[in-house]
């Protein structure tokens, strides 16, 4: 089928007009060199067009296998399916065709065809249906030829070629005309001469002339068929082809043979034979001389007709034999179909075959993917539901785990309130009792003043030791209720800290005759919480005092290390037991013993230091041994003086250099 789409842009890079023998020759003459200029400088499109053109003129000149040479190589400069390539295909057809091989010519014009049918190229698949007819004419298919000419016409009248469109009608009708279907033939040929004189297109209106002559020729109507054929003849432009000329001057002088006008039928027919030699075509050669054959004898003009007869006879010898080449070409390229096409039904039988084990493979991969899918699915189902029965596990452990920790935290406030309760009915309630007993007295005035004094101060002291024991009582509380994290970081000044709580030991340290030492540096900035601080300085400093004797010495310093502060109080007091070491810092029950004074204690002092230490970032270590004495040690972050300095606000910031 014809494609019924006009390509948008078709390819202008076509071969040109078919060329006389005078232009052939001049074209081999005047391009050859150029094509040795074009080789040389890679010019692949001025290479392919004079490729074409020298084939083209080898053509003219019957020289097919120059020719066929030429236009091979131009396939080869010419893309894969591009116009180029078609068109050199239809050139090596016809060439093929010419020289005989039918069968080839066949083939190539039919991919020649495809690739124009496949770029949607009207003009190239309208050539190509043109000498596809034509093919199919000279070997006598007429229903194939009548086909490619009807094929031709539509791609025609698709372009709007009119002049194309007049050749096409003109071998539909010569066409119609072989079948003996004499008027659609004519019908054609009329339509045909009508758009031709329309363009005055000489060449086609003779042409058409010429075959309506033939039509009435074989109908037997002489005169009318004469009359064609010599407006045939008088129409014929001097550039005719030579094959054009001859065959309107053969069936001219056949018709004036057969009037019995053997004088113009001889002229015509001695006419006849120079354009019928310049096209190389035997055939027209032969049927001029046997034309000639049969005039001669009729007018008893033996010699001639024998001079006629020669000629003739070495050309039908010609004719045999080229026809039975392109017969032997015909049938082989038949065998080579046929070969093909058994070769094709081979394939498609093992393709069949193919298909079905494909089809039998198809259904058994689809009854195991199916399966898989199946057993994949119950595999997600069970995975799913195990992972769901891990995720309840989880949080079951999870909750199991808070209701734990919820359960240590409430055992740990049992304690510390039961530790708290102890502490307050047996620490709180001794001093309590000895203040309310001595205001009785008191009320009663029955107490010497001697004795007033001597109570008072012992009153005092328990009273300053209760006091510190309330303070330490109420925030190791606060710590346990608060829980970790309460610390509130600040800068301060440990050195100021310290000559705070040295000065409020002093006086009982003078009282138990112990020399108390702060050699803390002048300036020891830190990072802590201040409260925490202080009471860590107080605990550890009241610790000391309680179990160094008369005597002693206790002192509170401090160093830089790197990014920390090492704060120290050692005192050379009685030391602790190596037993009571471990249980000192332990989470176990509350440890405490009584000083050198026979001071009481409550075992919280050392407990808070520890955890208000942890919450500032640092750490709490001691060494002792009995006899000699304890150092305790404990480390908060260390800043430097321009940053505490720079945090400081303003009015604090010149009172202290103020102080300084």
């Amino acid at each position: 089928m014809v494609t019924t789409s006009a390509t948008t842009a078709e390819s202008t890079d076509a071969p040109r007009n078919e060329l006389s023998v005078t232009q052939a020759q001049a074209v081999v003459l005047r391009m050859v060199p150029q094509l040795a200029v074009a080789q040389r400088y890679h010019d692949t499109l001025q290479l392919r067009q004079l490729h074409w053109r020298i084939g083209q003129a080898n053509h003219t000149l019957q020289r097919y296998d120059a020719a066929l040479r030429h236009y091979r190589q131009a396939a080869r400069l010419s893309p894969s399916l591009s116009a180029e390539a078609a068109w050199s295909g239809w050139l090596l057809g016809r060439t093929l065709f010419s020289q005989g091989d039918t069968g080839k010519a066949r083939q190539t014009y039919g991919s020649a065809f495809a690739t124009f049918r496949q770029l949607r190229h009207l003009t190239g698949q309208g050539q190509v249906l043109e000498q596809m007819g034509e093919l199919y004419g000279q070997t006598g298919h007429w229903p194939q030829a009548q086909t490619s000419y009807e094929q031709a016409l539509s791609v025609w009248q698709l372009t709007n070629d009119q002049p194309h469109v007049a050749q096409a009608l003109n071998r539909l009708g010569t066409a119609h005309l072989e079948q003996k279907h004499y008027s659609r033939a004519l019908y054609y040929l009329r339509q045909s001469l009508n758009m031709a004189r329309r363009h005055q297109d000489s060449t086609q209106i003779s042409q058409t002339l010429n075959g309506m002559g033939r039509v009435y020729q074989t109908l037997n109507n002489q005169e009318v068929a004469s009359s064609f054929f010599t407006q045939a003849l008088q129409t014929l432009p001097a550039t005719a082809r030579p094959h054009t000329r001859a065959v309107v001057l053969l069936n001219l002088g056949v018709m004036s043979d057969s009037l019995g006008n053997h004088v113009a039928a001889a002229q015509y027919l001695q006419l006849a034979l120079g354009p019928a030699c310049q096209t190389g075509s035997k055939v027209l050669v032969s049927e001029v001389y046997g034309a000639l054959v049969a005039l001669h004898r009729r007018r008893g003009q033996s010699q001639a007709a024998l001079e006629a007869l020669v000629h003739y006879t070495e050309l039908q010898d010609s004719v045999f034999a080229e026809q039975r080449s392109a017969q032997v070409a015909e049938l082989q390229t038949r065998y080579e179909i046929e070969k093909k096409e058994k070769e094709i039904q081979l394939l498609l039988k093992g393709r069949q075959l193919q298909q079905a084990n494909l089809r039998r493979q198809t259904l058994l991969r689809n009854l195991l993917t199916a399966g898989s899918l199946l057993l994949l699915l119950t595999v997600v189902v069970m995975y799913r539901a195990h992972r769901r029965q891990q995720v309840s596990n989880k949080l079951l452990q999870r909750k199991n785990a808070a209701i734990h920790r919820q359960k240590e935290e409430l055992d740990r406030l049992n304690h510390t309130k039961d530790t708290l309760f102890s502490i307050i009915s047996h620490d709180l309630r001794g001093p309590l009792s000895s203040l309310y007993s001595l205001l009785a007295l008191m009320k009663l005035g029955r107490l010497p003043a001697e004795r007033l004094a001597s109570h008072s101060e012992r009153l005092t002291r328990m009273l300053d030791g209760t006091l510190h024991l309330l303070d330490n009582l109420l925030n190791w509380s606060a710590a346990q209720l608060k829980g970790e994290g309460s610390a509130r970081a600040e800068r301060i000044r440990l050195d100021e800290l310290a000559d705070e709580t040295v000065a409020l030991f002093q006086g009982d340290a003078e009282r138990k005759d112990i020399g108390l030492h702060n050699e803390m540096p002048e300036v020891c900035l830190a990072r802590a919480d201040v409260n925490m601080t202080r009471l860590i300085l107080r605990n550890l400093l009241s610790n000391a005092l309680k179990f160094t004797g008369s005597g002693g010495t206790v002192t509170l310093a401090a160093r830089r290390q790197g990014q920390w502060w090492e704060i120290t109080v050692q005192d050379t007091g009685v030391g602790i037991e190596p037993a009571h070491q471990n249980r000192l810092l332990g989470n176990g029950a509350h440890f405490t013993t009584l000083g050198t004074a026979r001071e009481k204690g409550t075992g919280l002092g050392l407990r808070l230091c520890q955890e208000f230490v942890l919450r500032n970032g640092g750490e709490l270590t001691f060494q002792s041994q009995p006899g000699a004495g304890s150092l305790f040690r404990f480390t908060l972050p260390a800043l430097d003086e321009g940053s505490f300095a720079q945090a400081m606000p303003p009015a604090a910031a010149v009172a202290s250099a103020a102080a300084e």
